[in-house]
């Protein structure tokens, strides 16, 4: 009988290797395969590993995201996306499967030599910080560099924010919030620019100051509307409404168009008292919400084409903040078929955002 049972049991056991053999893709099914799992309400999936690199897409709590790589700090994971790759903030996400394989990818750190004593310069005081190629944020990055790196100034824009300074990858701008000065600067010169921060208004109109390090501006009044730009902390928004439903959310006007901001994270100057008629936002496409494909222009004004091409005639132009239901892309991902008030017509992706779910866009031509 014993003999019996030993057969029986030997005969599971060939039949279970066999059976691990024959299907080894349902163990990796498992999580073997290094993902995040999103644990917070949604999270953005960014072009970069850092806040200050633009937004491609947001997911929903619980969204699995495989991981293709890791930022040399590890906080930032390379994601694949229903959109491409990307980058998340980790913190935000639980971490699971075998993570011993996935490369520490160097984010386009260079480190910078010493300067002399004496020399006016930067001293990074912030884990990294982008050089850009003028003085904003919204100018291209050309390179990043490490806390502790210290940067020769060359130039100070007239507001005394941006400085430009020497790096091992070219001349570029910093934010100065972000580095301790060190030398003498009284021989750097002060430039005008293109992009000096302060309003192009009459100071004694209503305005808001903001005073958090970034602010999201919406297409409408309410964390529920998408976002049309971010501005930095120091900017000067004009206001023209003030929502009749909650008196916290002011419409100002952005260089990507009017939009509306939470005036908690701001300082109100000016005179508000002409604000008389409290304004409700117009519906350029707010009803589009949740999963619906779409993408909110975030540009001034942006030409809406008969074809996917500036070679196509122009149907009509809208202004930033919209919102356009996606009807289909081209198979390059550089124009969206959309859908407004005036019918059907393309847009170039690269002057909106995307939201809802890219799977449910088809592609055209």
């Amino acid at each position: 009988m014993r003999r019996v049972c030993n057969s029986r049991s030997f005969l599971f056991f060939v039949l279970l290797m066999i059976l691990l053999a024959a299907f080894p893709s349902a163990i990796s099914a498992q999580g073997l395969n290094p993902h995040l799992v999103v644990n917070t309400s949604r999270l953005n999936i960014r072009s970069g590993p850092g806040v200050s690199h633009a937004v491609i897409t947001s997911v929903p709590g619980g969204t699995v995201l495989p991981v293709t790589g890791i930022d040399n700090g590890r906080v930032w994971f390379q994601v694949t996306s229903p959109v491409g790759e990307g980058w998340v903030n980790s913190t935000y996400a639980v971490d699971r499967g075998n993570f011993r394989g996935v490369p520490i990818l160097n984010s386009g750190v260079v480190d910078q030599p010493s300067v002399a004593p004496g020399t006016p310069h930067l001293v990074v005081n912030t884990y990294r910080l982008n050089v850009r190629s003028g003085p904003g944020v919204s100018y291209a990055r050309i390179g990043t560099v490490a806390g502790g790196d210290e940067l020769p100034v060359i130039a100070i824009d007239r507001n005394g924010v941006w400085y430009q300074v020497e790096t091992t990858f070219g001349a570029g701008w910093v934010n100065r919030t972000y580095g301790v000065q060190r030398g003498n600067f009284a021989s750097i010169p002060r430039v005008s620019t293109a992009t000096d921060t302060g309003p192009t208004f009459n100071l004694a109109l209503p305005h808001l100051v903001i005073n958090t390090a970034y602010l999201n501006v919406r297409s409408g009044p309410g964390v529920g509307y998408d976002i049309v730009t971010t501005v930095r902390g120091g900017t000067k928004l004009q206001v023209s409404a003030i929502s009749s439903e909650n008196r916290l959310w002011m419409q100002v006007t952005t260089d990507a168009g009017v939009g509306w901001v939470n005036s908690y994270y701001a300082v109100r100057r000016g005179n508000f008292g002409s604000l008389t008629q409290p304004a409700q936002p117009v519906d350029r496409g707010a009803h589009l919400t949740g999963l619906t494909p779409r993408v909110v222009v975030n540009t001034h004004r942006l030409n809406i084409r008969s074809g996917p091409g500036v070679s196509h005639p122009v149907i009509t132009s809208v202004p930033g903040g919209t919102t356009l239901a996606v009807l289909g892309i081209t198979r390059n991902r550089s124009w969206y078929q959309v859908e407004g008030s005036f019918g059907q017509g393309w847009l170039n992706g690269g002057f909106a955002v995307f939201r809802g779910e890219f799977s449910l866009v088809p592609y055209v031509g």
